[in-house]
């Protein structure tokens, strides 16, 4: 284990409410929701206490619970890098009008250049790649980072999406092999799973491409992501995805020096997970 690393972000799954079925979800079967801006605030603040800097906001869709305006006010006050991570379609001037002056990134989840896919995927009516690249230079025109994150699944390894990338302009853009959680996406893996080899070749064809700020792409294997986050439930508990039923620590009982027992060191720090945010 890496015993020099500190874990400075935290990834909130804030509702599990969402507006779209996109089948291959590892985070499908999410339960409850937060309920009060007062909660909201008590878990923030000792994330920070816990040495946290970044907090991104996840679902479900964090924009089917109208608390995150509040919420993502309140991240700031209290100094932390925020990031909501979206699936796009709730995004739109007035909503990122009311998030600019909080946010600090907007992830926007693209898994292929086709609509006709997203659409087989359960991702949105079949305008959702259109609807993104409308999104795009709104966020950037605000003055928020833009980071797209990419699910490669069965129906996707071959593709060659780096015409995508360019027209959205990111400063960031993640690729994540499909990941089967039990009890989550389980009826998903035969019509979705892709083997290393697979993720290998969508690697090759996108893998060369250099983003707005001079990045590259980042690759996440599964075996990298399955215990390299720091994950919290909508109530706001820290729980683990390497078991179904999820294991929960209650949030108030977590300490600093629980951290390297709870997440994967070496892989939260070879997956990417610290950068210039």
């Amino acid at each position: 284990m890496n015993s020099n690393f500190e874990i400075l972000s935290a990834n909130w799954h804030f509702t599990s409410l969402c507006n779209y079925n996109c089948e291959f979800c590892c985070m499908q079967k999410l339960s409850g929701d937060l309920r009060s801006l007062e909660r909201s605030r008590d878990v923030l603040e000792h994330l920070v206490g816990l040495g946290i800097e970044k907090i991104n906001f996840v679902g479900g869709e964090p924009l089917c619970n109208p608390l995150i305006f509040d919420v993502v006010s309140v991240a700031d006050e209290l100094g932390l890098v925020v990031s909501i991570t979206s699936n796009g379609s709730l995004l739109n001037e007035r909503s990122l009008d009311r998030l600019a002056p909080y946010v600090d990134w907007i992830g926007l989840s693209i898994d292929s250049a086709s609509d006709a896919v997203e659409q087989r995927m359960g991702r949105g009516d079949g305008s959702h790649v259109q609807h993104c690249l409308d999104v795009a230079p709104l966020v950037h025109g605000l003055g928020m980072q833009l980071k797209i994150n990419t699910t490669v699944t069965k129906l996707t390894f071959q593709e060659d999406m780096r015409d995508l990338i360019r027209a959205l302009d990111p400063q960031r853009w993640k690729v994540f092999q499909f990941l089967h959680v039990p009890g989550q996406n389980d009826d998903a893996v035969a019509a979705f799973a892709i083997t290393d080899e697979e993720f290998a070749e969508f690697k090759a064809h996108n893998g060369n491409i250099k983003l707005r700020n001079g990045a590259a792409p980042v690759f996440e294997s599964a075996d990298l992501m399955l215990d390299s986050y720091l994950m919290l439930t909508p109530a706001g508990n820290i729980f683990l995805n390497t078991e179904y039923p999820f294991r929960e620590y209650a949030l108030e009982s977590v300490t600093k020096e629980m951290l390297p027992t709870i997440l994967n060191a070496d892989n939260y720090v070879e997956r990417g997970a610290l950068y210039a945010w």
